[in-house]
């Protein structure tokens, strides 16, 4: 039997781009190591490679953000047209298993180490189910990735993943991880065991990115006191690290201290913005900005590179704190934005529930919309054309060639271990992906005011497909939307 697992994508931009980066979507290997050894598996990541659109296998999986539902169900369409079995899976999978299942043989809403070999047990047999739940076994019950399925020749800067932990302690209330997933995390010595026998490392660049991996946790730090444990056991592999971890957890020097001894040298943390009421709309209680700069210090001291994520538009944002964000930053000498977003109600959170309540979400927002990079409300404070303004001037700003300089000057000799300047030097394409978005010059930004992908749009058309509405209530659904290119205008 023939099986391939498709992580699908489509670019901020709306245009036919990859984006090859240190970081990307795992969960084909992730699905490859549940799969029976006597199966054929292939691995697809669109961000990476086209996918073989004249290829054929028996079974399919899709793995998918909200954002690539429309472009996946158009691959899925396509597919079942040619006999092939598709199967759906992902948090908006779990979220609209009824949308989902008009356009896929069988739709998985648990975890996939419960339900892939469930499924495929089904399949064999004749016997596939249209859903599948089955509960969580737990984060012990995590199987090693398939590493070897990894092709580096697509994506030269890649590092390969592991997961240590999932789920959040935290209730920020636009993560999708509020309320549906709790925080647990595996027993040590399988993670261990995993980065030591089973990790295959990337060749490239002469063997600079060897020994190097990332937790694709969605916060390593969830649990201080495994964090610490696994810290102490990762010290005799001497690998070099990255993670995510929530800005709390960077207080505790001898912490810092003990994950740079580790072999950490990259953390990414989603601090989100510098304005304490845009802190505080969003519950992100354990970010206390007094602290900011001095942790900052602290980190880079240590030896590990701190990296931010800043989004605008939440209900704290005024006009004047969005104009002086770059004089903010500039105050704060050593702080390194690797993403710049637009705040997105996800539909399965508390901050989405709460807008739709309020009516504030923009009318005819379709799941495509729901990027990150794309206004789907009305804030309270600030007119949507004004969060554009604001979101354009901040990207070309933050990941300008002046500001990238400034960036190395500042870092680069600030700590003498190991792979620590290497790791400043690669972080630099990261900064400039800042301006990616910006490339397609018809964007406008603004949920119900931009197509669709052309390709998506000529073959659901094609098809006879419509796009998944998502503005309010009765409408979690498909239904069409009557402006051209697939996107309704509000």
């Amino acid at each position: 039997m023939r099986i391939a697992i498709i992580a699908t994508y489509t670019h901020p931009t709306r245009l036919r781009i990859k984006e090859p980066s240190i970081m990307q979507s795992s969960v084909p290997e992730l699905i490859a190591g549940l799969c029976p050894e006597h199966v054929q598996v292939e691995i697809f990541n669109e961000k990476e490679a086209d996918l073989p659109l004249d290829r054929h296998w028996d079974l399919v999986f899709f793995s998918y953000l909200h954002s690539y539902y429309e472009h996946t169900k158009v691959l899925s369409t396509l597919f079942r047209q040619r006999g092939m079995t598709t199967v759906a899976g992902g948090r908006h999978a779990g979220h609209f298993p009824d949308d989902a299942a008009k356009y896929f043989d069988a739709v998985i809403t648990g975890e996939p180490e419960s339900n892939v070999p469930a499924l495929i047990a089904d399949f064999e047999k004749g016997e596939l189910k249209p859903r599948y739940s089955l509960p969580s076994h737990g984060a012990a019950a995590i199987r090693p990735y398939r590493y070897e399925l990894i092709d580096f020749t697509h994506n030269k800067v890649r590092l390969p993943g592991i997961e240590a932990s999932r789920g959040c302690p935290f209730t920020c209330n636009f993560c999708v991880l509020t309320g549906h997933e709790r925080y647990r995390f595996r027993p040590i010595p399988e993670v261990i065991d995993e980065i030591q026998t089973r990790m295959r490392w990337n060749p490239n660049f002469l063997g600079l990115m060897g020994d190097a991996f990332v937790f694709l946790d969605n916060n390593l730090g969830g649990s201080p006191k495994y964090l610490r444990a696994l810290c102490e056991a990762l010290i005799p592999l001497k690998k070099t690290w990255g993670c995510a971890l929530t800005f709390n957890v960077l207080k505790d020097e001898s912490l810092v201290k003990l994950m740079a001894k580790a072999g950490c040298r990259y953390v990414y943390t989603g601090l989100e913005s510098l304005n304490p009421d845009s802190i505080k709309a969003m519950n992100k209680g354990q970010n206390k900005l007094s602290e900011v700069d001095a942790v900052i210090r602290r980190v880079f001291s240590a030896g590990i590179l701190l990296s931010f994520g800043l989004i605008v538009g939440s209900d704290g944002d005024t006009n004047e704190y969005l104009h002086r964000l770059p004089e903010y930053l500039a105050d704060l000498k050593y702080f390194s934005v690797t993403f710049l977003g637009i705040v997105c109600p996800y539909p399965e959170t508390p901050f989405f529930r709460e807008l739709q309540a309020e009516d504030r979400l923009l009318p005819g927002t379709i799941s495509r919309d729901y990027d990150g990079y794309t206004l789907c409300h009305r804030p309270k404070q600030l007119h949507a054309s004004e969060v554009v303004e604001h979101f354009q001037r901040l990207c070309r700003t933050l990941g300008s060639l002046p500001n990238i300089a400034r960036h190395y000057a500042s870092k680069l000799m600030l700590s003498d271990l190991p792979r620590y300047k290497q790791t400043i030097l690669f972080s630099g394409p990261e900064i400039v992906s800042i301006r990616n978005p910006l490339k397609n010059k018809e964007r406008r930004y603004i949920a119900g005011l931009d197509a669709m992908e052309a390709w998506d749009v000529e073959q659901m058309a094609a098809l006879g497909l419509t796009p998944q509405v998502l503005t309010g209530p009765g409408t979690a659904g498909a239904r069409p939307t009557p402006a051209p290119g697939l996107a309704a205008h509000g």
